[in-house]
């Protein structure tokens, strides 16, 4: 088995380590748990994110023509039978799948560290699409284009959340449902700021850190001192109150205010009382990680082109993208690969059809070997924490 393992069809057995399948049978329609298993949608769509077409057909073609990789997925798919099933599989069963990857895998994730835990980022990107291809991704009068709106976890860089709505819904829409963990705190942007929402987190034990909008009105009800002169990262805070506001009056905020290098005031709203004014205005600051992880998902993966043209094929492909990613960040730590994540999953998708023996490149076929040395081991599967 080791000599016949290419570098993609390692990360499919590992991935096929996690009873994905369990899930796809609850289906309540035949026709979808036998044409085509979910779990094998999975590792088809987890596959194209590493081979060099960008079209259907071409991953038909692969698992037509590449012996190793038509082993991993267990058989050849037919050009009509997997375009059926991103038009009709649930995407509910296939985000319950990545979950259930993300629960066994996600130890394996190297941490950022433990300085701001238990925070998550909030925030949405665009992907723009031809109203004329994509009809449901109504987004201006002449242009179409899809939201994705995602929940990063800080510490490890990896998404827990994912709603996927046509581009001219607003960020706070209703449409836009997320669960809130109690104890976690969540960062966000002005365009989620919403006392609906706001009071969702705060009834399930969350707490929020968002930015004011242009125009939001308040009553100071107490001033605390703030440190005079430059902070860490060039910001110099201004003021920190506790106030009420109009559309929120029988709850007590607070509003930290800082001004950054350039001179530009922001105004963070929050419901935490035990953070000094610095780690508040610390932790705004960090929100940008989740639209740099927006670039690094629309660089690295193949979700621009969509291979279907409805909603849920879309879905299913951003899903499959995160599986992807987490894998690689979970082979990366594992594995030992001390370059970056670019470099290796760069790596990945440039020799995803070669042999593993015959890498070239020693420290990228290590890191490889190490996870191929315990695939066979009793305990492979990791312990989550």
């Amino acid at each position: 088995m080791q000599e016949s393992s290419t570098v993609l069809t390692l990360l499919l057995r590992v991935l096929k380590r996690v009873p994905v399948q369990t899930i796809f049978d609850r289906d309540p329609y035949e026709s979808r748990r036998t044409a085509l298993k979910g779990s094998k949608l999975l590792w088809l769509l987890v596959a194209f994110q590493m081979l060099k077409t960008p079209f259907m057909r071409g991953l038909v073609k692969a698992t037509q023509e590449n012996q190793p990789l038509q082993e991993a997925v267990e058989g050849p798919v037919a050009l009509n039978t997997l375009s059926n099933a991103l038009a009709q599989r649930e995407v509910e069963q296939m985000i319950e799948a990545w979950l259930l990857v993300l629960h066994t895998y996600g130890p394996w994730v190297e941490r950022l560290g433990k300085q701001f835990a238990r925070i998550a980022l909030i925030d949405a990107s665009l992907i723009r699409l031809s109203l004329a291809a994509y009809s449901w991704a109504v987004y201006r009068q002449q242009t179409g284009a899809a939201k994705m709106h995602a929940v990063l976890e800080w510490a490890r860089g990896i998404p827990e959340q994912l709603v996927l709505t046509p581009g001219k819904v607003h960020d706070a829409n209703r449409a836009v449902q997320m669960v809130w963990k109690a104890g976690w705190t969540y960062v966000q942007d002005r365009g989620y700021v919403c006392f609906r929402r706001l009071a969702e987190m705060r009834a399930a034990g969350a707490h929020f850190v968002v930015r004011l909008k242009h125009g939001m009105q308040w009553t100071i009800l107490a001033r605390r001192e703030v440190p005079a002169g430059p902070q860490p990262g060039g910001i110099r805070l201004t003021s920190d109150w506790t106030v009420r506001l109009p559309g929120w009056p029988d709850v007590l905020l607070r509003i930290v205010s800082y001004r950054l290098p350039d001179g530009k005031l922001v105004r963070v709203l929050t419901d935490r009382f035990d953070l000094s004014a610095l780690s508040i205005a610390r932790l705004y600051k960090e929100r940008w990680k989740i639209e740099n992880w927006w670039k690094w998902i629309k660089a690295m993966f193949k979700i621009k082109e969509p291979l279907g043209q409805s909603q849920k094929a879309l879905q299913l492909q951003i899903v499959a993208a995160f599986v992807t990613d987490l894998l690689w960040r979970a082979f990366k730590a594992f594995g030992g690969f001390r370059g970056s994540l670019y470099e290796f999953a760069t790596r990945y998708q440039e020799l995803s059809l070669v042999r593993i023996p015959d890498l070239a490149d020693r420290a990228f076929r290590r890191a490889l070997e190490v996870i191929l040395k315990r695939l066979n081991h009793l305990h492979f599967l990791p312990q989550p924490t």
